[in-house]
């Protein structure tokens, strides 16, 4: 794990306004499906597998990180933030503070992240139960690949999302495509 993170913080670095997240697409769905063959392969070969995946573990919680200023994997700490400012906002010691939206909404993406992985993954275990001993990291290391790649879009052109040449702006309110 930690050394996913010094990778991607030595890239980082190197590289600083680059297309990073691009650069580590590859690294990290390879290293799930190879993490997944080899696990297939040998069964009985735990730690090749188990390595991999930490470090591309690494290198996501570290563009996460980067990306959101949140880890991944944090559910409670976006549930504390989430808790602290509903009180802030009914409690008059607190002095009734707005509850600021971006705070708000990335708390509740976190959450409601854990949440729909939770219920994805409890539906595929009953419905496609092999998928649990092979594949599953396969799919996850190209759902995350395809991610990081998204995040570096405007590096690689963006054609997908240009009208009238320029690039479309999507925020929480609205899509600004003129």
């Amino acid at each position: 794990y930690m050394f996913g993170v010094g990778t991607f913080r030595r890239a980082e670095l190197s590289y600083k306004d680059k297309a990073m997240n691009g650069l580590f697409a590859p690294i990290v769905a390879g290293c799930f499906l190879c993490s997944d063959y080899l696990s297939w392969v040998k069964p009985s070969c735990k730690f090749i597998p188990a390595m991999l995946l930490s470090f591309s573990w690494g290198i996501i919680n570290s563009v996460g990180s980067e990306v959101t200023g949140t880890l991944i994997f944090v559910l409670t700490g976006a549930m504390t933030r989430l808790s602290n400012m509903i009180v802030d906002r009914i409690s008059r010691t607190a002095g009734r503070k707005k509850i600021p939206k971006e705070g708000m909404l990335m708390s509740l993406s976190v959450i409601g992240g854990f949440i729909l992985g939770a219920a994805w993954s409890a539906f595929l275990s009953t419905r496609a139960p092999k998928l649990v001993t092979r594949g599953v990291f396969s799919i996850i290391g190209g759902i995350y690949g395809l991610l990081f790649l998204w995040l570096d879009r405007e590096q690689y052109g963006a054609w997908w999302s240009i009208k009238n040449g320029e690039l479309c702006d999507i925020d929480a309110e609205e899509v600004d495509c003129k």
